[in-house]
């Protein structure tokens, strides 16, 4: 009798292991919720119904192994338009919200997070803005057809980041805070018809969700003193800015709220989708490739 439970025991930790194995050198797979990947990946009916979102919704699959080596530094960085995963940044209302309630555990990876799925719009060492909505990497227009050709998504005009100059530095940016669901400030931004305030770059929340972005601005030279100037974002070494498709209004938590993502935070990238085999009477297995007009960028 105890040799058939060992037995037994031992077969569900070996299935356990390798299991655990799998998923974290190999692959493992994601399903999506929410709409801030749309049109390019179906999310269901979002968060207020998880279940009827993981069983509906877009599931990606996640190779592990380039992760590693891209750790290691065995292979290149990630490329400017992948769709890549990375848990809640701990510069959002979210983070805040869940540490506030007690569910960060600090002996293990925080479960409480959850994953985020984005697309790479800016690189290393590039030179990005978005103004009424578009989106300009190291000078060039990007077309952004791929979001909005399907009439799914209207692009929300916003600039960003627009601040107000004393001289050589920024003293102020332009972001507003709206209280979140979990009671912490989340930050909005300028877009037409919607009035945002400019706040000092020393204010806590603006230097909370946005220190390393006032780090990495790029002035025009001949910005004038005490008036609104978009400037540009110079993305640091080792690290992203990522933005959801969904760029309608409240459609996308994304770098412009929360900042650059460095490397090391990124799981892993999406490569294909897998489930569900059909959507609308079409197949819906496809392999996710990078936008030309966002790959084609110098």
């Amino acid at each position: 009798m105890r040799s058939r439970i060992l037995r037994e025991v031992r077969g569900y930790v070996e299935a356990l292991v390798v299991a655990f194995l799998v998923v974290t050198f190999l692959f493992t797979t994601v399903g999506v919720v929410g709409a801030s990947m749309l049109p390019s990946l179906d999310g269901g009916p979002g968060q207020r119904q998880l279940m009827q979102s993981l069983l509906t919704g877009d599931r990606v699959f996640i190779p592990k192994y380039p992760t590693w080596l891209r750790r290691l530094g065995i292979m290149g960085g990630y490329e400017r338009g992948d769709i890549v995963v990375l848990r809640e940044p701990v510069t959002t209302p979210g983070y805040l919200a869940s540490s506030a309630a007690g569910c960060l555990d600090i002996l293990v990876v925080n479960r409480c997070q959850p994953f985020f799925i984005k697309r790479i719009v800016g690189l290393p060492g590039d030179v990005l803005f978005i103004n009424e909505g578009q989106l300009v990497v190291n000078n060039q227009v990007v077309d952004q057809g791929f979001i909005s050709s399907s009439g799914e998504v209207a692009i929300e005009p916003v600039s960003f980041p627009v601040v107000m100059t004393d001289g050589d530095a920024a003293s102020a940016l332009q972001v507003g805070f709206i209280a979140s669901s979990g009671g912490f400030p989340a930050p909005v931004l300028p877009s037409a018809g919607l009035p945002v305030p400019f706040m000092p770059v020393t204010d806590e929340w603006v230097d909370f969700y946005y220190g390393d972005v006032l780090e990495a601005l790029v002035l025009p030279a001949d910005a004038p003193a005490s008036e609104p100037v978009l400037a540009g974002l110079r993305v640091p070494e080792g690290h992203y800015f990522i933005m959801g498709d969904n760029r309608s209004r409240g459609g996308s938590l994304d770098s412009r709220h929360f900042g650059f993502i460095a490397s090391g935070e990124i799981a892993g990238r999406a490569t294909a989708v897998i489930w569900p085999p059909r959507r609308d009477g079409e197949w819906n297995w496809r392999l996710l490739t990078a936008p030309g007009s966002l790959s084609g960028l110098p």
